[in-house]
């Protein structure tokens, strides 16, 4: 089993960084620029602190300033509308090639099974059964792995919630440019649109990114476009499928107890 303080290549981790007030407890997420930590503030709040550092771009440091920019776009915004996830200080360390935000926590996933009742699973991080040590955010992606397709009823309400949020993004002339169900966490149970490093303006959202099965046909970058990739997220949530096998329904589908709402919401998405 792989060392969890090295990364692939099995050489030792870089120290943690240092975020001002706050304790990093344990990296709970990376990506190829970057890498997320659970922490707790100097008030014993646990909070999500993702940090990029500009030397994972390989070619230049255009890609890191445009993450920083889209994050200066999107904070003061943020807690504007519950489906956005709080951004709740941000720091920036040239020094050390690093920038950092401040988030607030995701409930937690860790023991999410399928059939719990939704007040027993995972738990909220403020709530006193919440368990630093086996802490893993939970998002629409682990709901949708635990449980197969998701009752109508909640799918109807999470979508909603989502789509009131892009409305909110996108009347500030903003688009996201990466939903899909990882990037969408729950906090307190309600769900946020989350990991907000490609967010970006709508008259210099030209670049191709994304994820692929999520992305329109014609690309990233505009309201329609967010709005596809959660037509997308709402196709797996309600027909327990992968993005790829749109528009085809659940087997069985005769046996199924919401039959005729899903059939209603199919005419949705």
């Amino acid at each position: 089993m792989a060392d969890p303080e090295t990364n692939e290549d099995a050489q030792p981790r870089k120290p943690p960084p240092k975020i001002p007030d706050h304790e990093l407890l344990r990296r709970i997420g990376e990506g190829a620029y970057g890498e997320v930590w659970l922490a707790r503030n100097s008030l014993g709040t646990f909070r999500a602190i993702k940090v990029i550092h500009c030397g994972r771009f390989k070619d230049n440091d255009r890609p890191y300033e445009r993450e920083f920019t889209g994050l200066k776009n999107f904070e003061p915004i943020s807690r504007g509308h519950e489906g956005l996830v709080d951004i709740l200080q941000v720091g920036r360390n040239d020094d050390a090639g690093y920038f950092f935000y401040v988030m607030e926590a995701a409930d937690d996933s860790a023991d999410q099974k399928v059939g719990k009742r939704e007040s027993e699973t995972h738990p909220p991080a403020h709530s006193p059964t919440f368990s630093p040590a086996s802490y893993r955010p939970l998002t629409l992606e682990d709901k949708i792995r635990a449980n197969g397709r998701l009752p109508v009823t909640e799918c109807i309400r999470i979508a909603a919630t989502l789509a009131d949020a892009l409305r909110y993004l996108h009347k500030r002339e903003l688009v996201h440019r990466d939903i899909k169900p990882s990037n969408i966490i729950f906090v307190d149970g309600v769900p946020k649109l989350a990991d907000v490093g490609l967010v970006a303006r709508t008259d210099s959202a030209r670049t191709f990114v994304g994820t692929e099965g999520f992305l329109p046909p014609e690309g990233p970058g505009t309201p329609k476009a967010d709005l596809y990739s959660l037509g997308k997220c709402l196709y797996e949530m309600a027909m327990g499928k992968d993005r790829q096998a749109f528009p085809s329904p659940p087997t069985r589908l005769d046996e199924l107890p919401d039959l005729i709402e899903l059939l209603e919401l199919n005419e949705v998405i």
